[in-house]
């Protein structure tokens, strides 16, 4: 017979019966007899599927050529089945990172760990899943390799949930090995109006400090049960950790939260909730959230305070608004030789701060300020002269000047305290060390006028303009700083004053200079008392804890000079196989929360998260993102190899399982392998 040519161009004609001795020499093709189509069975049982509608050797092909035999043998799809194979084959528990790897050749793992720092940067910086289409599109032009599969939207969603996860396990081994923790939550209602609680631990290990987001979890209705339980679910489903069991409660010892009555409520707050999983728990409420409750609650029934306000309002919008009044101020201020300052805007996030540099600029620009005002008040043609003429007749007036002083004294004192309550680095010494100051001065400044108000407390004119008014704010001093002194007294009302105050021992910033024989004695008594039961069990031998105190104390002097500069954790590398159990105190007293500043600022990165990306993301997909944004390594440091092995052998355990959850997702529909993930994770 004449054998047939096929010219360049023809395609192949179309095989329709199936060699059997295929079965022998590829041992992962399969030939479905009753529907006459060969398909591959580790593609088809790992769903591995890249789409191809006419030779799809995972759902199955009837066209029985050997070059598309040989073709999938080749392809990257099949790599991904055959290395998804050869993890099965193995113990998931016991196979390690460098046995998962070999299982891959060089080219696909390049491959996959460029994906999978691409999912960590699009996460790490807040992108939509969305981007990695588009990034991959763009490697391809720079001649990276990145394969051809996972390059959509839920490979990035899945990829993603195995980065964070390799931090959710990290994060549970620390909590293994340290003695006690703190929770820090915050409740918060993302753009979609759903509640939800923001959970943090905050721990210490070696005089280290740690504090690490865990989740966030939507709470069924806003009150002290359901938050406490949305708080033990979050710690349950993303560590594994049931609170209430005696190995966990044990090692709880202290929570913040904003003073919100559904946190910190006397009766049936979230706080009095927990302390019933474990007593000895020191609730703190956050100190930034309680001074701007107690400054608002104070003065929001001082007349002075909102003409004040108003005038700063109405200064900061006259001049930004009109580039010629801005332009001549600043020729004002050229004329008298004062360093130029516009009046600025108050509010926002940094309230405290940007209200101190409106009062600074108000005081220190009124030459030039009055000045400029009184030319256009002037001028009765000009379109802003009764404006000028408004604002110009409160700057004259002797109280305004006056409180403005007065207020100036008063957010200088707060601004301090705000600062050292947002610092990372500052313990719970140094906010209660902090308040008691402020406390001291705003008692002083209630019996007398402060420095500020002290330059103007007897004047009748100011820089040269005669004020009008008597001006008498004696009374209006006395009742705002003793509601304000009443309001931050609230601050620690649900915690023992006594532990806070003996918790100065934590902060070297409080230790003395020179050696005190005496310094901390009490302090080591009152903790180890409080606390004597979660020492205990944690293996700490209480009846040591002071000798070892008065031991550590005089070797830290007579080695270091300034003792101010010490940390914790430089001193555990020198002395933690001398004196364990005085710094495992230590470690106690560092883990207690300062407030809940850290839930904050994870509160407003949920926000701007959930703005950039989408408003319905699912608060499962958010977990992860704001685990691998707050707790994962930087972009350059950042290692995919754990990962890549935990989503390998987590595939093949959870598609062996019967009943799991990806089957059971696979059995309700026969959506695609995408769609199974994200069934699981969630969708944006």
């Amino acid at each position: 017979m004449k054998k047939k040519t096929v010219t360049p161009g023809q395609q192949s004609q179309k095989n329709q019966e199936f060699p059997k001795m295929w079965l022998s020499k590829y041992s992962w093709l399969k030939h479905d007899s009753g529907r006459n189509t060969m398909y591959c069975a580790l593609c088809r049982k790992h769903n591995v599927d890249l789409g191809d509608s006419t030779h799809n050797f995972c759902s199955g092909t009837d066209d029985f050529r050997i070059e598309l035999v040989t073709e999938h043998e080749s392809s990257e799809a099949h790599a991904w089945a055959t290395c998804m194979e050869a993890a099965s084959s193995s113990t998931p528990d016991t196979m390690s990172t460098e046995q998962i790897l070999k299982n891959m050749s060089k080219a696909a793992l390049g491959r996959i760990e460029n994906l999978f720092r691409t999912c960590h940067a699009i996460a790490k910086t807040g992108r939509p899943f969305t981007d990695l289409d588009w990034m991959c599109k763009l490697d391809d032009m720079k001649g990276v390799d990145i394969g051809s599969i996972f390059r959509n939207d839920k490979a990035a969603r899945i990829f993603t949930h195995f980065i964070a996860e390799v931090e959710r396990r990290a994060l549970r081994e620390k909590l293994d090995r340290c003695k006690f923790f703190s929770l820090i939550s915050d409740g918060v209602t993302d753009l979609v109006s759903t509640e939800a609680a923001l959970v943090y631990v905050r721990f210490a290990f070696q005089g280290k400090v740690h504090c690490q987001i865990v989740g966030v979890q939507p709470v069924d209705q806003y009150d002290a049960s359901a938050v406490r339980n949305a708080i033990l679910k979050t710690l349950q489903t993303n560590l594994q950790l049931h609170l209430p069991s005696q190995d966990w409660a044990r090692k709880l010892v202290g929570f913040g939260s904003h003073g919100a009555d559904v946190m910190v409520g006397q009766n049936n707050g979230v706080a009095k909730l927990l302390k019933e999983i474990q007593p000895r728990v020191q609730s703190v409420h956050c100190l930034v959230h309680r001074l701007e409750m107690a400054y608002k609650e104070t003065l929001k029934s001082t007349h002075l305070y909102t003409v004040l306000m108003g005038l700063l309002q109405n200064m900061y919008y006259f001049y930004q608004n009109s580039p010629l009044n801005k332009s001549n101020l600043q020729l004002t201020y050229k004329a008298l030789k004062l360093r130029p300052a516009i009046p600025s805007r108050m509010g926002g996030s940094r309230w405290l701060l940007r209200l101190q540099t409106a009062l600074q600029i108000l005081l220190k620009g009124y030459p030039a300020i009055v000045l400029h005002l009184s030319e256009i008040q002037e001028e009765p043609c000009s379109s802003n002269h009764q404006e000028a003429k408004d604002l110009l007749k409160l700057l004259l007036k002797t109280d305004v000047v006056k409180f403005s002083h007065l207020l100036l004294d008063v957010i200088n004192v707060l601004n301090i305290l705000s600062r050292v309550g947002q610092d990372q680095n500052s313990s719970i010494a140094d906010v209660f060390a902090t308040i008691q100051s402020t406390q001291e001065t705003l008692q002083m400044y209630r019996a007398r006028a402060g420095p500020r108000e002290r330059l103007v407390e007897t004047a009748t004119h100011f820089h040269g303009h005669q004020l009008i008014g008597d001006g008498d704010i004696k009374e209006v001093r006395t009742e705002l700083l003793s509601s304000l002194l009443h309001q931050l007294r609230d601050c620690f009302c649900d915690a023992s004053e006594e532990v806070l105050r003996a918790s100065a021992i934590g902060s070297f910033k409080l230790w003395p200079d020179k050696i005190v024989q005496e310094f901390g004695e009490m302090e080591v008594s009152v903790l180890t008392k409080y606390y004597e039961p979660i020492l205990e069990r944690a293996g700490v031998k209480v009846d040591e804890i002071e000798t070892e105190w008065t031991m550590l104390k005089a070797e830290l002097y007579n080695r270091y000079q300034n003792i101010r500069r010490l940390t914790w954790d430089l001193v555990n590398s020198d002395y933690s196989h001398k004196y364990p159990n005085i710094l495992a105190l230590v470690d106690l007293v560092l883990t207690l929360p300062a407030g809940s500043d850290e839930a904050a600022r994870g509160f407003c990165r949920m926000k701007l998260t959930m703005m950039q990306r989408h408003p319905k993301l699912m608060l499962e997909s958010m977990t992860d993102l704001m685990i691998i944004q707050m707790n994962s390594p930087d972009i350059k440091n950042f290692d995919p190899q754990e990962a890549i092995q935990l989503w390998n052998v987590s595939s093949q355990r959870n598609r062996k399982a019967e009943g799991g959850q990806w089957m059971a997702a696979r059995e309700r529909s026969d959506c695609s392998s995408d769609s199974d993930w994200e069934s699981v994770f969630g969708s944006d």
